[in-house]
């Protein structure tokens, strides 16, 4: 459409045929595609699950799937921490269990 506009603000003058051609030769033309955006990340991730582990490593490692997610390094942490906390309470329930 850009340049269809140029043409009609060009310093010679069309006659009124000229500028029928050019927008019938414009709506002829094919539809410039555009990409998709990009899905920001979600609740629901699609990318691996966290692990359910009180290491060390197991803590770095859902950090950087968190990070990798998209969520801020801060959340990335705290959703970490919570992990491992929820991981050292499974495993102690099991010891006490087993201690009965």
């Amino acid at each position: 459409m850009l340049k269809w506009l140029k043409s009609l603000f060009k310093p010679k003058s069309m006659t009124p045929e000229e500028i029928v051609k050019s927008w019938v030769d414009f709506q002829n033309e094919p539809a410039v595609k555009v990409k998709p955006a990009l899905k920001k990340a979600t609740t629901r991730s699609k990318t691996m699950p966290l692990v359910k582990s009180a290491k060390p490593a197991a803590f770095k490692k859902n950090i950087a799937t968190s990070v990798k997610e998209g969520k801020p390094v801060k959340q990335s942490v705290a959703i970490a921490y919570s992990e491992a906390k929820a991981a050292k309470k499974v495993a102690a329930k099991k010891t006490t269990k087993k201690g009965k």
